[in-house]
């Protein structure tokens, strides 16, 4: 273990929570759906007051449509006078606590009669659940006072083929019991038939009333999203025998200490930040739960687990590189449990990668560009040259598999769970390249980098890099899992000494005269870009070069790239300007990496930057911002056999930053 700098971190309770000011944003009208919150706890997902629900691995659709599957909401209830059809609502206020992972809508009589609070949120121990806590509070009135509530379903599902409407007791309440299945496989190959689902709910009554004898009066609806009637009973049962509340927030609390990043001396950056860690670790399981899940986690997506019901729309729930280059790198330091299950969902879908590699001509995995349920490739029709060119997500996987293996040390994982991937992938790169004998090195063709605005290129540098490490990581996994005692004992040393060959021989495009790295072989300087790529082996990449040619990299592609590129890009700017040491460059491009993507009230993140809806809950965004934060100012970087932090710092305007946890082989820094 490595500390080439004083581990500055000020770490203590105190730093999880902070002003908890910076925890509550509010509104007093709901914005459009691409902007309201998003809520989540791994299991199921929402967007608050909508009508769908989305469950953690169900999806519906063939292939390419494949999307999540729309579960009607029968948790979205609303006060009737705060509803979200009501345009310009009156005498109503809206509040995210993301402290407490609930939304909160106060409705207060002008007459001071009464006040109203209604409380929706996933609950995080009983994560089946949607909670409904509806408060009536007598001020000044006299009078019964009657409040008006809907339950506001949307129409019914064109995803699921429902059995007849059932009803169950539940501790002398009667749920209605709403149960099914999706109706289209995603791939027949390697799915049989339709996710089922069962949904208990009750019938809300049209309005809660307060007697003229009351001063308060409270009712509290839960809606249950399960797999079968059996996964209803227990989480009914258990919810009538244990304080959910206090359970919810013991999750709660675990949660915020590993992700309760805090700054002082800039409050508006502190609630950038917080928000940035509660969407993102939202979508993640809680650390306990009431029933353990019968489906593993099945990865992140770019609009995490509340968003993807619609084709074409919001990515449709599918799981990209987002996941591995830009969400796992903050999860892996902070939350190393749910970054191996991150990984753990790329082990469950390996079969559909051999075969994807085998159709399309090459040796071991190769991993679909999207990815859903069954691994099968889910990119939809219309833009099929990403799937054709865009090979460097299977390398993308294996290089988080060695970022997981760096910061735990984990051996076992390496052998019982790593090794047939990171393998697998190298040998996917050992048949892609192309020896060049003109030049005594190998190329990799017909390929597309980071930077989607070309595609059919040769030798994309960041593709070509990444890709080494895949050769060299499985060189080295080769050596841990075959042999006397090894799980695959059918590796080669022929075969591991090949990986390494082509990893020391790949071309790597080099303009000596400018001493810049060309993005691919054929790029032409000047050329406009979509986002950062060449950048990219800085930082995650620490390919090894020059001072001078890591500046004029970062310079070059600076001026070149599209001004309303993803968020991560200028993150990764941020990083870059540090590394060099040029603090004024990386303030201005950590600003621009929020500034321009988070979307007022509720601080939601959002894919695009020029004011355009795009995809809403940009947790690719928020891990990007996060990477900023953690590799950036704090300088934290995972290597082998090293916990590396250099030059740590405050972040631009503020006088001290609190990481409350920072894990790395088995020791928790906190």
């Amino acid at each position: 273990m490595s500390f080439p700098a004083v581990f500055f971190f000020a770490l203590s309770v105190l730093s999880v929570s902070g002003s908890h000011y910076n925890f509550l944003f509010n509104a007093t009208k709901l914005p459009s759906k691409a902007v309201t919150p998003t809520l989540a706890n791994g299991h199921l997902g929402f967007v608050v007051y909508g009508d769908s629900v989305h469950l953690n691995g169900v999806y519906n659709g063939l292939k390419g449509v494949s999307h999540r599957a729309r579960i009607p909401n029968f948790g979205n209830i609303q006060i009737g006078n705060c509803s979200s059809l009501k345009v310009q609502p009156k005498n109503c206020r809206y509040q995210l606590d993301m402290r407490s992972g609930k939304f909160r809508t106060t409705l207060k009589d002008p007459a001071g009669g009464y006040s109203v609070l209604h409380e929706v949120y996933p609950n995080r121990h009983f994560d089946q659940t949607i909670v409904n806590r509806i408060t009536v509070r007598r001020l000044q009135s006299t009078q019964p006072i009657e409040i008006e509530m809907r339950q506001l379903t949307g129409p019914k599902s064109d995803d699921l083929e429902l059995d007849p409407l059932d009803t169950m007791d539940a501790g002398g309440e009667v749920y209605f019991l709403m149960c099914g299945r999706t109706k289209q496989v995603e791939d027949p190959r390697y799915q049989q038939q339709g996710h089922s689902i069962c949904v208990a709910y009750k019938q809300i009554p049209r309005t809660v009333t307060l007697a003229p004898e009351e001063t308060e009066r409270t009712e509290v609806f839960f809606t249950i999203f399960s797999r079968s009637r059996e996964e209803v009973e227990r989480e009914l049962a258990g919810l009538r025998k244990h304080d959910y509340e206090q359970l919810h927030r013991h999750e709660m609390d675990r949660m915020w200490q590993k992700y309760g990043i805090t700054v002082e001396g800039n409050d508006r950056l502190d609630r950038v930040i917080k928000a940035s860690a509660f969407y993102l670790s939202s979508s993640l399981p809680s650390q306990g739960t009431y029933q353990p899940s019968s489906y593993p986690f099945y990865g992140l997506s770019p609009s995490g687990l509340g968003r993807g019901g619609k084709e074409l729309a919001e990515y449709q729930g599918h799981s990209f590189w987002d996941t591995e280059m830009w969400m796992f790198p903050p999860i892996l330091l902070l939350d190393p449990a749910n970054a191996r299950k991150l990984l753990h969902y790329r082990t469950l879908v390996t079969q559909a990668a051999a075969d994807n590699a085998r159709s399309n001509g090459y040796e071991g995995w190769q991993y679909a560009w999207e990815s859903a349920f069954t691994g099968s490739e889910t990119t939809p029709d219309f833009c099929p040259q990403v799937p054709e060119y865009q090979h460097h997500i299977t390398a993308d996987i294996a290089y988080a598999a060695r970022l997981y293996y760096y910061a735990t040390g984990d051996l076992d994982w390496l052998r019982t769970e790593a090794c047939q991937l990171v393998y697998e992938t190298a040998r996917f790169w050992k048949s892609r390249v192309d020896y060049n004998p003109d030049t005594d090195t190998y190329d990799i063709g017909r390929i597309m980098g980071p930077d989607e605005d070309h595609h059919n290129v040769t030798n994309s540098i960041y593709t070509n890099v990444v890709a080494a490490h895949n050769l060299f990581f499985g060189a080295f996994v080769g050596c841990q899992c075959s042999g006397a005692g090894g799980k695959y004992p059918q590796i080669s040393e022929e075969e591991l000494q090949q990986f390494l060959r082509i990893a020391r021989s790949l071309s790597l495009p080099y303009n000596e005269q400018y001493d810049v790295h060309p993005e691919y072989k054929e790029y032409t300087f000047g050329t406009q870009i979509k986002q950062a790529d060449v950048v990219l082996l800085g930082y995650p990449l620490e390919f090894p070069m020059k001072v001078s040619t890591k500046a004029n990299n970062l310079k070059l592609y600076s001026m070149v790239t599209r001004a309303d590129g993803p968020a991560m890009t200028w993150a990764i700017h941020t990083i870059g300007h540090l590394d060099l040491n040029q603090q004024q460059e990386a303030a201005a491009m950590f600003r621009k990496s929020y500034q321009q993507y988070l979307r007022a009230p509720f601080h939601v993140w959002s894919e695009n930057g020029d004011g355009a809806d795009g995809a809403g809950n940009f947790i690719t965004g928020a891990g990007g911002f996060l990477q900023s934060v953690i590799n950036g100012y704090a300088g934290v970087r995972v290597r082998h056999r090293q916990l590396v932090i250099t030059s740590p710092q405050p972040l631009p305007d503020t006088t001290r930053l609190f990481i409350p946890e920072i894990n790395y082989a088995g020791i928790r820094f906190s």
